[in-house]
């Protein structure tokens, strides 16, 4: 009982940090004229889904773990485990997305790329929305029957009759594909920043600083700037994605170990896990508002905004 109590309270901060936190950086993005370009639309998006992520799956959990059972309902309890895998696959594609931005602003078209957003670009986000429902959605109505209550967790879980080896390769995969894909990614916009950097006069910029001769210095002074922008750019992508894995991992290992090798651990392990996989929801903001000091500005203008407005 003491344990649940904990675990309730826990989740309800989660909420009180996350949301109002998710909601600020939308705000940040919003208000903010600088930020309106894809890098920051695709991290505004990012924050949508973590909003959606905490009410759609954390709040339902604050209740039921206070309660300790679940209190909407079998449909709504096997929606539940639909939502958290959504969100998962929103979560990494989003991550994908923010990763290939700048891979094509640094290394891909350094001199064309200016993140302007497009129509291709809004497809783009179109798609990191309705592709993860439409593969959880199949896979909901095929292991629908799958789905049951466990009454010891509070929440739903799925049992699986599919070979151990299948199945759980393609578990891996799952991780693995998107993993592998954002941090090659960010590697090689690391290894093209850390070039430049190595370099007295940088091969991409050769034709704009012939251009502008007059203006060396101040020029050159801007390329510093944006190596350095540009490499703590990716520098925040692999922590973002970091944080996300190292929230995920346990209750990716516990569902793995329970789904296809039959593994039973403790309840209190179990929830454990799938309350660290909600914190990735609150990490977001504080790694924009720590590590990018323009951002962290851009907070700060908003919040004063928002207390105006208030107190008018």
């Amino acid at each position: 009982m003491v344990f649940s109590q904990v675990l309730a309270g826990v989740h309800a901060v989660i909420d009180v940090v996350g949301l109002p936190g998710n909601l600020l950086v939308i705000a940040t993005i919003c208000m903010e004229s600088r930020f309106h370009v894809m890098r920051y639309v695709l991290l505004a998006s990012l924050a949508g889904s973590d909003i959606l992520f905490l009410i759609l799956g954390n709040s339902p959990s604050i209740v039921s773990t206070a309660h300790e059972r679940w209190l909407y309902g079998g449909t709504m309890c096997k929606l539940h485990y639909l939502v958290l895998r959504y969100f998962y696959l929103n979560t990494a594609l989003h991550l994908i997305a923010v990763s290939y931005e700048r891979y094509s602003a640094i290394v891909k078209l350094p001199l064309m790329y200016d993140g302007s957003i497009t129509r291709s670009k809004v497809v783009v986000i179109v798609l990191i929305w309705t592709v993860p429902f439409l593969v959880c959605a199949i896979a909901f109505f095929r292991q629908a029957e799958s789905v049951f209550y466990h009454p010891k967790l509070f929440f739903c879980r799925a049992a699986s009759d599919a070979p151990t080896f299948h199945a759980s390769a393609a578990a891996f995969i799952v991780i693995a594909v998107p993993t592998s894909i954002i941090f090659f990614l960010n590697w090689r916009v690391l290894k093209t920043v850390n070039a430049i950097q190595f370099n007295d006069q940088p091969v991409i910029f050769l034709e704009s600083t012939a251009a502008s001769s007059n203006n060396g210095p101040s020029q050159h002074r801007r390329h510093e700037e944006r190596r350095i922008k540009d490499r703590k750019a990716a520098v925040d992508v692999c922590i973002i994605m970091a944080a996300f894995m190292i929230c995920y991992l346990p209750e990716w290992t516990d569902f793995v170990l329970h789904y296809f090798f039959k593994i039973e651990f403790p309840s209190e392990v179990t929830q454990t896990t799938r309350c660290i996989y909600y914190i990735s929801s609150v990490t977001n903001p504080i790694i924009y508002s720590v590590r990018k000091r323009e951002f962290r500005g851009g907070v700060k203008r908003t919040i004063k905004r928002i207390v105006g407005l208030c107190a008018i």
